[in-house]
């Protein structure tokens, strides 16, 4: 019931289920979006990016050449259970964003509760060369697990690294379905180039750099 309801709320291809490991206790309920706004904003690792206009005539690439892995397979049946593995030759902070078969776009890690849960500064820091799998092994031991959710059809997971620290994404709404790999890529590459973040010493907001890899898959 936890999980459903965190579907219904989330509208995500891939939900989070939370597994108790021999405590018999219950799960707790999804936290209120009030309470993780105000204990998120108050932590300075964790900034919520919305875009600023200005100009920028960077171009977007995937100059970290990160590489989205889709286990088990870029087939997969609705309450199975899926991970992923993402590498890149520069270090950056990862950000894995899921448009689902009606074309809605969400952010799956990490997200609030995952963040409110871990002391997580470094949470979602990739190292070059070495491969990171979501669920991390901090969100496993916490009963964090994806599970495969409808709608059925076709989707896409778009695997986003930061150069600078940045863990939490205000996504645009869609103007229109994205129908493939490459009409989501050139999407979010535009929307990324108004993107301000805030230094780390500064504070300011300053440009950013952004590598991608996206991966359609099937949901059956």
């Amino acid at each position: 019931m936890w999980r459903s309801e965190l579907i219904r709320r989330k509208r995500v291809c891939f939900a989070f289920a939370l597994l108790l490991a021999g405590s018999g206790a219950a799960p707790a309920a999804p936290l209120r979006p009030e309470s993780l706004h105000a204990s998120l904003a108050s932590a300075p690792w964790s900034w919520r990016i919305q875009a600023t206009r200005g100009r920028s005539s960077a171009t977007q690439s995937n100059a970290a050449s990160v590489s989205l892995e889709i286990l088990p397979g870029l087939t997969v049946d609705v309450g199975g259970k899926v991970s992923f593995g993402v590498t890149a030759k520069k270090a950056g902070y990862l950000i894995l964003v899921d448009v689902d078969a009606d074309g809605r776009m969400s952010q799956i890690f990490p997200t609030p509760e995952l963040l409110e849960q871990s002391d997580g500064r470094d949470i979602n820091l990739v190292k070059p060369g070495v491969q990171f799998v979501v669920p991390t092994p901090a969100g496993r031991q916490r009963g964090f697990e994806y599970v495969v959710a409808p709608p059925t059809g076709s989707a896409v997971m778009v695997a986003i690294l930061s150069e600078r620290r940045v863990q939490l994404l205000d996504l645009p709404d869609l103007p229109r379905k994205l129908q493939n790999q490459a009409d989501t890529l050139s999407y979010l590459s535009a929307w990324t180039r108004e993107l301000r973040v805030p230094d780390g010493g500064s504070g300011k907001l300053v440009p950013n750099n952004w590598s991608f890899d996206v991966k359609s898959y099937s949901i059956k």
